[in-house]
């Protein structure tokens, strides 16, 4: 018999509040970018949890991004456990690039949750931005550059 959590979809806009007010705050404490007053932080974090709460799609962003972000972090847990247990040295394992490719796997999470959530809105400036001549004509001039620069400046 499985166990029934669907009137937790009720609270979803307070735990999305929560949620970013949580992590807004603990970017701005750890950055200290509006220097290390606790007031300032969290009036700021308010601000943006209440703002990002009251925009519908938000919510909806933070329903499909929640689920997404903790199967990567378990999956990176039980990829630890299973790794620690097999060798002696963690160290070995636990580069710098396991991390970026982590963190790529989540970029690429965020942006595919947005891309969901937020279609209806954007649909109409994607397809002229993707059907753009001049765009299709500003990419080719940038790998034009690209490629210019990295054969002027290799070694020999």
């Amino acid at each position: 018999m499985a166990f029934d959590v669907s009137w937790l979809a009720y609270y979803m806009p307070v735990f999305g509040f929560l949620f970013v007010f949580t992590v807004v705050y603990a970017v701005l404490t750890k950055t200290e970018i509006l220097g290390d007053h606790a007031f300032t932080n969290l009036l700021v974090s308010f601000v943006f949890g209440i703002i990002f709460i009251s925009f519908s799609p938000g919510v909806a962003f933070i329903q499909t991004i929640v689920p997404w972000f903790m199967i990567l972090i378990l999956s990176l847990f039980f990829l630890m456990m299973i790794v620690g247990l097999s060798q002696k040295d963690m160290d070995k394992f636990m580069t710098p690039t396991l991390a970026w490719v982590f963190i790529g796997i989540l970029v690429i999470a965020f942006l595919w949750s947005a891309i969901v959530v937020f279609n209806p809105f954007f649909r109409p400036y994607i397809d002229r931005f993707l059907y753009s001549e001049r765009i299709y004509g500003a990419v080719l001039l940038i790998l034009v550059a690209i490629a210019a620069s990295w054969i002027i400046t290799r070694k020999q």
